[in-house]
């Protein structure tokens, strides 16, 4: 068994007061010598970070015990050392930048999919499976079939919506992307933009493939995510 893990975390939770829930945060990292990126907004938490197994562990029961991160999923990797050189803490506008101030996921996103039911629904005719994520990001890895948008950041994606409305007016929307931040926006934007709020599913690439049932075929250096 190795003696690092890395942890990746996301939860869209309101803190009324993300600078003192920064500095607190920060306080806990420092104490259990953790390294990475953490960022604190109003919206929610969101960070990488890694650390001696025993010290992540700690982390992840303090971080659930608080009642506004009660449902938080963190997918745990092990590591044979710290994955980053330092820690860093920072309060920003958003946890994801998307210049979508104005989007609370808090309030509306779109239904979260298991993997099975992501499976199940993305080769139906009436669905169209979106990924969300940035060209280089795509570019890597995708599900096969899935619409991609020619944007350099996510903050890029909302200027594709209306094409996007249009297009697929009657079609059910699947969103994805790697580690589930990006699709509780998007999705959420999305369905404010075509007045529907029960076809829009999100599902993370890393939860879909990490599970056995999931099959990773590549061709011309593409991953092509089948299962």
């Amino acid at each position: 068994m190795k003696d690092y893990q890395i942890l990746l975390y996301y939860c869209y939770t309101a803190i009324a007061d993300p600078e003192a829930f920064r500095e607190e945060h920060h306080r806990l990292c420092l104490a259990l010598n953790l390294r990475g990126r953490i960022i604190v907004a109003a919206e929610g938490l969101n960070g990488t970070v890694s650390g001696l197994r025993e010290d992540c562990e700690k982390y992840m029961e303090t971080v659930k015990a608080d009642p506004r991160f009660a449902k938080i999923d963190f997918k745990v990797d092990a590591a044979d050392k710290h994955a980053f050189a330092k820690l860093h803490v920072r309060h920003k506008p958003e946890i994801v930048h998307s210049n979508l101030h104005h989007i609370d996921p808090n309030k509306h996103t779109g239904i979260h999919l298991e993997p099975q039911e992501f499976k199940k629904m993305k080769d139906q005719d009436d669905v169209v499976v979106l990924d969300v994520r940035s060209d280089y990001e795509h570019s890597v890895g995708r599900f096969k079939n899935s619409v991609t948008l020619p944007i350099e950041n996510f903050r890029d994606f909302p200027e594709k919506m209306d094409e996007l409305k249009e297009k697929y007016k009657d079609k059910k929307i699947l969103t994805y992307c790697t580690g589930g931040i990006k699709c509780e926006k998007a999705s959420a934007f999305y369905s404010s933009k075509v007045s529907r709020t029960c076809t829009n599913c999100t599902a993370a690439l890393l939860n879909t493939v990490l599970k056995p049932t999931a099959k990773i075929l590549k061709a011309n250096a593409t991953c092509l995510i089948t299962g």
